[in-house]
Parts: structure tokens; C-alpha cells; sequence
């Protein structure tokens, strides 16, 4: 225990740990803070975040018929409140606009001469339109007639996906799987878009940090070592011979502890926007997103993708602290951390945090992928980097000392 917390000091050096703090400060500005300050990008979004919220707190995670009938009159309720807030207005009434008939008459009208006309646009009516918008409850009332009507054509849009999935000759697995979520409890689930596409974003960004951190901490320790001939003279004791082994040890213990400490930091402003509302929410749904291969809830997939990150920063340390023991100066185990942090978190990190475990080829019009390709992925390359660990600590231990 000694010579592993010896180890462990090695690598938790001030110096590093302040490089890594301000780097991530740096990163977290630059890719994932957008996904948290635009977590509902858009007026329309927001709505429909709302909206969906208000739907899962009364109904439930999915919309069931005799629900849908309500909405009709939210509808109405929401379009009273529109006529009494535009009435507020002094520029739509100016103009006769007094009602939620009036006004979208006027829109209609002024776009589709916008559009005869070569999209030249008259400024005072844009003005105007905005005004509106923005004074009153628009996008609710949009987002409400937008998800009746997704609702009322869901039978219709599932079986002309699943006859286009025949006629392009996808796999079969596939094809049964999408008659699964056509399905009424799996097609009328409540997660709405933004949540969707900010946790998936969120979470790429989060998987490219997670390996860039984790190979920043690990990659000077082994060079130093050798740098400064500490090997040598670990040798010369017993429990010197089998100081590499401590070495590994106490590097995927440090990258777990990294990793934990970078999801718990990505996830205090993610969580407080909210999004676990919908954790019992399917990942189908009313307003669709993919086709995915199981049946888990938002909370579920959340989950899978904390484990997923995890296996994908430990397999990134088991590389690094192999590459780390062939390299004979920073300068060398530089040329080898930077292409691993591109193919580990850039390209593959992207690659699989990109709504795993759903419908989805390999490269664009390449091949599709099997259910459950990413977890063999992953598997695969933790399974490689603890093989490769463990044969270098075989063959130091096999050394001659010299």
C-alpha cells in the first residue's frame, strides 16, 4: 500500500492538476457550456420543453388516446389567452389584427407574398410578426397543433417506415424492431427534443474531455521514471522487480477517480436544467428521435451512458500508461498521446456517445450497425488495453537486470 500511494503522489502532481483544471475550464467554455446555456435552443423549443413537462407531471410518461383528446381544449384555452395578449399589442390592433384567426391569416398571407415576390421582405410586417410572437403564447399554440398533428399521423408515418425499411432490403432485426416502437406505449412517449439532442451533444463532449484528461495525468509519469533512471534502482529490491504492476494499478485507479470527477462536474449544471423530469420517459416517442434498439427509459440511457464513458476513459488510460512505457522523452510520448487522443476521444469518444444503441451505420451510407455494437466496441478496446498492461507487466518482470 505504501508503494501504491507513493505511486499515486507521483501522478497527482500540483503542476498537472492545474494544467488539467484550466485546460477543462478552458474546454467546457468553448463546446459543452453551449449545450447548457441553449439547453432549449430557441423560443419553440422552450415551448415544447414546457409543454411536454406539464404533459409527463399530469399524464404520465406516455399520452395516452383519451389524453390526446384533451389537448384539444388546452388548444382552445391557449388561443383565448392569444386573443386577449395580442389585443395588448397597440401595433396588431393598428392594423385590425385582434385574434388568433386574424393573425395567422396576416402571417400566411405576408410570407407567401414574401416568397412570390424572391424572398424580399417588408421589414415593418417582419417587425410586426416578431412583436407578436414575442408578446404572446405563439410557439405554445404552434407546438400544441405540431404535436396533435405528429400524434393523429403516427399509424400512418410508422407503417410507411417500416415498408421503406422492407423495400430498401434492411436487415430483418431491424424491421421487427421498428413494428416494436410503432407499437402504442412505445410511440406515445413524452421526451421531448431538446432534451434528446442536448444530452447527446452533451454527452460527446464529455467523452472527448474525460480522454483528454485522463491522458494529460498519465502520460508524464512512466517518461519521468525513466527519464530519471528510477527503474534502475527499483530493481535492485524484490518488490522493486514488480513496481510496474503498482504502476498500472495506480494509474486506472487515478483515471476512474478523474472520470467520476468529471462526470459529477458535467453533470451539476446538466441535471439543473432539469432533464430527469422525463427519466421514466421512453426514448421513442411522439416527437421521434431514431430507432432505438431497446426499451429503456431516459433515466435508464443516462445511465448506460455514464457506463459507457467509464469503459471508454479507463481502455484511454490502459493505452496511455502502455505508450507511456515505450517512450524515451516527453517529446516522444507527446507524438504518441496526441494520436491516441484523437482516435480514442475525438473520433471514436464522438463516434459512440453519438445516440448509441439506436438505428445507425457504421460510417454515412456504409453498413448498418448490429444491436449492441457500441458495448462490443468498447468491451473490445478495454479488453486490449488491459491485455497489452498486462503483457508489459509480464515481460518486465521476465527482464534480465542489467
Amino acid at each position: 500500500m505504501r508503494l501504491l500511494a507513493w505511486e499515486l503522489r507521483k501522478i497527482w502532481r500540483p503542476g498537472i492538476l492545474v494544467a488539467i483544471l484550466l485546460l477543462g475550464a478552458v474546454y467546457y467554455w468553448m463546446f459543452p457550456e453551449f449545450y447548457i446555456e441553449y439547453f432549449c435552443n430557441g423560443p419553440a423549443s422552450q415551448a415544447q420543453f414546457q409543454l411536454a413537462s406539464e404533459w409527463v407531471e399530469a399524464y404520465g410518461p406516455t399520452l395516452e388516446p383519451e389524453e390526446r383528446a384533451e389537448l384539444d381544449g388546452q388548444l382552445a384555452e391557449e388561443i383565448q389567452a392569444f386573443d386577449q395578449q395580442i389585443a395588448a399589442i397597440p401595433e396588431a390592433a393598428a392594423v385590425g389584427l385582434t385574434d388568433y384567426e386574424t393573425f395567422d391569416q396576416f402571417r400566411e398571407d405576408y410570407y407567401s407574398g414574401t416568397a412570390a415576390s424572391g424572398g424580399e421582405a417588408d421589414m415593418d410586417r417582419e417587425s410586426l410578426v416578431h412583436r407578436v410572437y414575442g408578446g404572446t403564447n405563439w410557439y405554445v399554440i404552434e407546438e400544441i397543433q405540431y404535436t396533435m398533428r405528429l400524434y393523429d399521423t403516427q399509424e400512418e408515418h410508422s407503417a410507411l417506415v417500416i415498408s421503406g425499411r422492407r423495400a430498401e432490403g434492411q436487415p430483418e432485426a431491424m424491421v421487427h424492431r421498428e413494428e416494436q416502437l410503432a407499437e402504442p406505449e412505445r410511440a406515445h412517449g413524452l421526451l421531448p427534443t431538446p432534451v434528446q439532442e442536448s444530452t447527446r451533444e452533451y454527452g460527446r463532449d464529455l467523452a472527448v474531455w474525460c480522454v483528454l484528461s485522463i491522458v494529460l495525468l498519465l502520460c508524464p509519469t512512466l517518461v519521468r521514471d525513466r527519464l530519471r533512471r528510477t527503474r534502475a534502482m527499483q530493481w535492485t529490491s524484490r518488490r522493486g522487480r514488480s513496481i510496474l504492476t503498482t504502476q498500472m494499478v495506480a494509474a486506472m485507479f487515478s483515471a476512474l477517480v478523474l472520470t467520476v470527477v468529471n462526470l459529477v462536474v458535467y453533470a451539476i449544471p446538466f441535471l439543473a436544467q432539469e432533464p430527469l423530469r422525463f427519466r421514466t420517459c421512453g426514448l421513442g416517442g411522439i416527437w421521434e428521435w431514431g430507432s432505438p434498439w431497446f426499451d429503456w427509459t431516459y433515466g435508464t440511457y443516462l445511465v448506460v451512458l455514464v457506463g459507457l464513458i467509464l469503459a471508454l476513459s479507463l481502455a484511454a488510460a490502459g493505452l496511455t500508461v502502455f505508450l507511456s512505457q515505450y517512450s524515451g522523452s516527453y517529446i516522444a510520448m507527446l507524438l504518441k498521446a496526441l494520436p491516441l487522443f484523437v482516435a480514442v476521444g475525438v473520433v471514436l469518444g464522438s463516434w459512440l456517445l453519438d445516440m448509441p444503441f439506436s438505428f445507425r451505420r457504421v460510417w454515412e451510407d456504409g453498413p448498418w450497425m448490429p444491436k449492441g455494437t457500441e458495448a462490443v466496441v468498447v468491451a473490445g478496446l478495454l479488453g486490449i488495453s488491459a491485455v497489452l498492461c498486462a503483457l508489459t507487466c509480464r515481460r518486465q518482470r521476465k527482464r534480465e537486470l542489467l
